[in-house]
């Protein structure tokens, strides 16, 4: 019997798809480079008291790195459908979470899941700018190349498709758990894990207990009397003119005898911090806000009239997935229109008809009033009269950080102005 002598690497060649192979590790260098080098930079600034440390640490994780994307490219070439559909996919989402991190340092944690999953539209759309789009039809070009280049095929060997099938049990794991801390800060398992996490906690969300059926309410107010709750937006305390600040964007609420206290939400996004606001548990018990419902329904149940009115669109934010909504608690009217931040001339002072109109028509009224504020695009949110502060950002803006930094301040400070406005209009209603 006569044996032939055959190399390993021929051995290797043979066995596994080297083309396969080289796509993968192309792809996972591209994917590193174009979208990690933003994490990078960031690292780089945390590390920058020692030089030696950073780079030491910086080429460690981008190694680390570059051997994970590799598995997660390699598990997707299980199948050539599969490799298109999900390398398109990452180097999309890639794109748009290395973009968001670099120009306004925001990165996709827990906690900005929820404006990704449950942002209306009109919210989307002001942050949807040309060099978004430029940045992700590059990459999207550079991707869709580099399947043209490869010519990515289903491999035909058996062990190629058999650890490309052990790398996607890797990639899934990793996305459910991340088996080593330092990936859940690099992109794709971090916003891959963390949309894992809060799409099974929205699965998941425990059933609410009324409130009302854990006290009891005696209702010794007066017959006729009304209470207003005015839930802002991106009003900071520092840019009232009645708390200090330099310039004077409350000319109006100045000359009434108020009380302005120091408060702060119990978290940047409106969908963490609006339930909170509405409940018993302050910021360090957050996650409880969920298990119970509001005081709004204590205020329906003793016959008050409780009106939600506002110029922010219905969305998820005060709901789950269940069998509550806080809109449950509440007689609901989002001013016609829609959403007013998607209209560039629409103001929180279209409320201002149906708050009188429901001051008037109720006896015993509780209003919370949810309004637009001083949301980006700041420009947006004001009308001419109120172009106090100039130079200012035009309507059409739709990166901040293209603005003159005078431009952005001046715009926000004539959106206060407009709230000062506002706020003075239903203070006299209520007079």
């Amino acid at each position: 019997m006569v044996y032939k002598k055959v190399s390993v690497f021929k051995f290797t060649k043979i066995q596994l798809d080297v083309k396969l192979i080289k796509a993968s590790l192309v792809f996972a260098l591209l994917y590193c480079i174009l979208f990690n080098s933003a994490v990078f930079v960031y690292k780089f600034e945390f590390y920058q008291a020692n030089l030696f440390t950073a780079s030491l640490e910086l080429t460690k994780d981008f190694i680390y790195l570059t051997v994970t994307l590799f598995m997660f490219f390699f598990g997707l070439s299980t199948h050539r459908i599969l490799f298109i559909v999900g390398s398109i996919l990452l180097f999309v989402t890639g794109a748009i979470a290395s973009y968001y991190l670099f120009f306004f340092s925001i990165s996709p944690t827990p906690s900005m899941m929820p404006a990704v999953f449950c942002n209306p539209a009109a919210d989307a759309s002001e942050l949807i700018s040309t060099s978004l789009i430029v940045w992700i039809s590059f990459c999207l070009a550079i991707c869709l190349y580099g399947i043209y280049y490869f010519k990515i095929q289903t491999s035909k060997s058996f062990i190629t498709r058999f650890l490309s099938f052990l790398c996607i049990l890797f990639v899934v794991s990793n996305i459910l758990l991340p088996k080593f801390s330092f990936l859940k800060t690099y992109f794709p398992v971090q916003y891959l894990h963390n949309s894992y996490i809060f799409l099974q906690g929205q699965l998941n969300e425990p059933l609410r207990e009324d409130i009302n059926t854990k006290f009891s309410f005696v209702d010794k107010s007066d017959d006729d009397v009304t209470g207003v709750l005015v839930i802002g937006e991106t009003a900071r305390y520092d840019k009232f003119g009645i708390n200090g600040y330099g310039r004077d964007t409350t000319p109006n609420l100045s000359e009434l005898d108020l009380v302005s206290l120091k408060a702060r939400a119990c978290a940047t996004s409106t969908y963490y911090s609006v339930p909170c606001m509405l409940s018993r548990y302050t910021e360090k018990d957050i996650d409880l806000v969920e298990t119970e419902s509001s005081f709004l329904s204590v205020l329906t149940r003793l016959g008050i009239n409780t009106t939600w009115l506002g110029t922010q669109t219905c969305t998820k934010y005060y709901k789950n997935t269940q069998n509550y909504s806080f809109y449950d608690e509440v007689n609901l009217r989002v001013i016609p229109g829609g959403s007013l931040i998607f209209k560039a001339n629409c103001h929180d002072g279209k409320m201002l008809p149906y708050i009188k109109k429901n001051i008037e028509s109720h006896n015993k009224n509780f209003l919370v009033l949810h309004t637009t504020g001083s949301h980006w695009n700041y420009a947006r949110r004001y009308s001419e009269e109120f172009e106090k502060f100039t130079p200012s950002i035009s309507k059409k803006t739709k990166d901040p950080f293209s603005c003159d930094l005078e431009k952005l301040k001046n715009s926000y400070d004539n959106s206060m102005l407009y709230t000062d406005f506002f706020l003075s209009r239903v203070i006299e209603m209520l007079k």
